[in-house]
């Protein structure tokens, strides 16, 4: 299959929030449903794609990276976890039952190049786009000078956690996924990183 890689625009915003809803099994949606619920006639998709369309923060287009044919087929979304921006109220679990939050916060690596998500369409997976992506922001992460690389999986997904051990990423941390309807996974999350210190 012919791609091309390139940085993402601000016009790739619903493709980004589509791949990142999928990346996340529903995680990133939760958050975006409850904005959409306060206004009318907005979808959770239009919120995240709103977020995506911002210049600045973690969350913007301009920490993507963009997979196209004619049209964009993947993404990556990767930026630092730096004290400025890691989660300051992470704790170990045990976790309450409404915190459906608590074991990502917990699972971030302090001074990592972080992939928060990639995702490839259905379609055209199994074509070695997904690596292209992981290896591209991989270099990003070093050009700014972080030698570790961090990304949070479920571990219930075998098959991926073969995938991301291949690129040379390992478990060094877990924690249980908080069960909420709107998540579509169960059991563990896993942080994993392909330089660990």
């Amino acid at each position: 299959m012919n791609y091309q890689i390139r940085p993402a625009i601000v016009s790739d915003n619903r493709f980004i929030a589509e791949m990142i809803e999928l990346s996340s099994d529903g995680v990133a949606s939760l958050e975006w449903q409850r904005e959409s619920e306060r206004q009318t006639g907005v979808t959770a998709l239009d919120i995240g794609s709103k977020r995506y369309s911002n210049k600045e923060g973690d969350y913007s287009y301009r920490n993507c990276i963009i997979a196209e044919t004619d049209t964009p087929v993947g993404t990556i979304l990767s930026f630092p976890i730096t004290r400025e921006n890691m989660s300051t109220d992470a704790k170990p679990p045990p976790y309450q039952s409404d915190d459906v939050y608590a074991p990502y916060k917990y699972l971030e690596a302090l001074d990592s190049w972080y992939i928060c998500g990639v995702a490839v369409k259905s379609e055209c997976r199994q074509k070695g786009i997904a690596t292209h992506l992981i290896m591209r922001s991989i270099e990003q992460g070093k050009k700014r000078g972080f030698t570790n690389t961090s990304l949070v999986a479920m571990y219930e997904k075998k098959g991926l956690i073969s995938f991301y051990e291949s690129l040379g990423f390992k478990i060094t941390l877990s924690a249980p996924i908080v069960e909420h309807p709107g998540i579509r996974a169960t059991g563990e999350a896993v942080l994993m990183e392909n330089s660990p210190k």
